[in-house]
């Protein structure tokens, strides 16, 4: 998928962005740049925000599953 980061481990992945970029390229109609734009990929270091964006990625998975 060639994420805008590597991925060399799991906890790579506990921001949300890398996954986001992942959905985007799956599905870039659904998982559009608006919604890619509401990721913060500052969030490395600040937990509060990773679990922002893990949030926005469940809660798109979920309406994405739900409704495609």
């Amino acid at each position: 998928f060639d994420p805008p980061t590597p991925c060399a481990a799991p906890p790579d992945l506990a921001s949300g962005v890398t996954l986001a970029h992942v959905l985007h390229k799956i599905d870039s109609s659904w998982f559009d740049e608006t919604w890619l734009g509401q990721i913060r990929d500052d969030a490395e270091g600040n937990a509060r925000l990773k679990v922002n964006n893990l949030r926005k990625v469940l809660q798109s998975v979920l309406e994405y599953w739900q409704d495609v």
